[in-house]
């Protein structure tokens, strides 16, 4: 995949074309819950933060 923040529909759709197997998005969260792949928010940072107050 090219980008690195990856969704259940997406995770569903690559096991589908690797493996023809078709599962509901509802248990690709399961199984990767499972295997300790939690949600994950992507990293924002606003343009004016100050690096000082971060810290």
């Amino acid at each position: 995949m090219e980008f690195a923040l990856w969704s259940r529909a997406a995770v569903m759709q690559l096991i589908e074309r690797a493996y023809g197997v078709v599962l509901h998005v509802r248990s690709v969260g399961k199984y990767l819950a499972r295997g300790g792949f939690t949600p994950q928010k992507p990293i924002k940072r606003a343009y004016e933060q100050s690096p000082v107050a971060v810290l």
